[in-house]
């Protein structure tokens, strides 16, 4: 018998869907945050193509698999957080099974081959829980269940001594109310009515993806490739469109939730006990206020975004909301807008500051500069570290937990590969769409060379020009199982052709 029995691929984040670009303009990347389907489609065949008859071939899709936020609705609102109409979601798989069917054909193939696909849930593609749509999913890949898993539920994967998850159970903003979507789904496998107590609560994430980062992605066409999550990315959305703030606000309250609920800690009722996300104490966070100051009393909604704001900017906070509202203030003047939240929700956008020339846009700026650093450092794109920690902190406990060898997620799009204590291995297995990286010279620069090329970089990202600063890194992570079901090897690499898998 060989050494080994079986070969394990684990990709993460491929994020199907949203329509394609209308022109072929290098600016114009439609309504998508994968634009690299032609080389996925090519690495699922290669996979597919790998003999029958030796160790068996499984693919695994660990999370945001399908991207049902990326859909506009045909009626306001444009997005939506949850497609809870099983229907409507079913149809929508459809059109995206259509708009990518080469892709879904090389899936089908590989299935029809005898190798075997398991998918994991994110957090992108809460949709295919449903009965309805799991179901059309099964008719649409050509499996009818054979040689197909699907892994819900808030259950983890595993392959003999490795632990495969998404990892956004360890995001305060993505964590999903598993408990509730069971329910939900339950009276959805019966045809029954869901009254409103019943309704699933998509994450705070989905929510600021339907209802934040869309809008500004319209106009800004990078901004969700902007990389790691949430948290680090509020500082950016407000300095790029300061009249998103009540949004953003809304959206930290929902995660709150969340963010109650620790590892190993007691279920609350009104989550349940599949919730299990890194809670951060409010010292963590800055004290009750971090220091700051209002002109006037913050809402509690407002209250929570400073909060964030000093535990993302740390001391910095306090200057960078200062700077947006004395930016505010002198736009104002005269004006009866007389809290801070009206004068930054007034505030222009980025672009707009471009059109009305450098004097606006030089207001701007120490406060952009702030956010772009606190998202990335010089370090952001190595993959010996993961930043930020709590994944590296849930990997190791899992570990220490569980016996595990290796720990393997997704979700932060950045591969990573790590040694933890006891000899066990981190792996994030990246994605396969694009990344923005800022222009070094931006995150450890100084002085006027500092301004010199943010200015320039803001004027490339307003204007669309952005696809210099793109990087495409097509990643995943490959498992070597002996007959005994132990994991003899493990690696992460870089899809660069038939001759890398």
């Amino acid at each position: 018998m060989p050494r080994e029995s079986r070969y394990v691929y684990i990709i993460s984040d491929l994020h199907i869907g949203g329509v394609y670009p209308e022109t072929n303009a290098l600016a114009d990347r439609g309504f998508r945050i994968c634009t690299h389907v032609p080389q996925l489609t090519a690495f699922v065949n290669t996979l597919a193509d790998k003999p029958v008859n030796g160790p068996r071939v499984e693919l695994v899709i660990n999370g945001d698999f399908i991207d049902f936020l990326a859909e506009r609705r045909s009626e306001p609102p444009e997005w939506t957080p949850f497609l809870g109409n099983p229907a409507a979601a079913v149809e929508k798989l459809r059109e995206i099974v259509a708009r990518d069917k080469p892709f879904f054909d090389a899936l089908a193939r590989f299935l029809a081959r005898g190798h075997d696909l398991v998918l994991v849930l994110g957090n992108h593609d809460i949709e295919l829980v449903m009965p309805q749509v799991r179901s059309a999913l099964e008719r649409l890949l050509g499996s009818h269940g054979r040689h197909f898993r699907f892994i819900y539920d808030g259950e983890a994967y595993t392959v003999g001594d490795a632990l495969i998850e998404h990892g956004n159970r360890y995001d305060a903003f993505n964590v999903i109310d598993h408990d509730r979507l069971r329910r939900f789904r339950s009276l959805l496998s019966r045809r029954q009515p869901i009254a409103p107590e019943y309704e699933f609560i998509p994450p705070a994430g989905s929510h600021m993806v339907a209802n934040v980062i869309n809008p500004i992605k319209d106009r800004y066409k990078f901004v969700d490739l902007l990389k790691p999550e949430m948290e680090a990315t509020i500082p950016l959305l407000l300095a790029l469109e300061p009249r998103f703030r009540t949004q953003l606000a809304r959206v930290i309250s929902i995660s709150l939730g969340a963010q109650r609920h620790t590892l190993g800690a007691p279920a609350l009722p009104s989550q349940g006990g599949d919730i299990r996300a890194i809670a951060v104490s409010t010292r963590e966070m800055g004290g009750e206020m971090g220091g700051l100051t209002a002109t006037a009393p913050p809402s509690p909604d407002d209250r929570h975004l400073i909060k964030v704001l000093t535990k993302v900017l740390g001391d910095d906070a306090q200057c960078f909301l200062r700077q947006l509202d004395e930016e505010c203030q002198s736009e104002w003047t005269g004006v009866d807008i007389t809290s801070r939240t009206e004068r930054l929700e007034s505030a222009a956008g980025l672009v707009s500051l471009l059109l009305r020339g450098s004097s606006a846009l030089e207001k701007r700026l120490p406060a952009l500069l702030r956010a772009v650093r606190v998202l990335q450092n010089d370090r952001t794109f190595e993959r010996d570290c993961e930043s930020p920690s709590e994944y590296t902190r849930a990997a190791a406990e899992l570990a220490r937990q569980g016996g595990w060898r290796y720990v393997i997620f997704g979700h932060t799009h950045l591969a990573r590969r790590c040694a933890l204590p006891g000899s066990v291995q981190y792996f994030n297995t990246g994605t396969w769409a694009d990344l923005v990286r800022f222009p070094k010279e931006i995150l450890i620069g100084e002085n006027q060379e500092v301004r010199d090329r943010l200015r320039e970089f803001c004027d490339d990202m307003a204007r669309s020009r952005f696809e210099p600063y793109l990087v495409f890194s097509p990643t995943f992570v490959r498992l070597d199982v002996d007959p005994n079901d132990r994991v003899v090897s493990a690696a992460l690499r870089d899809y660069t052709g038939p001759d890398s898998v």
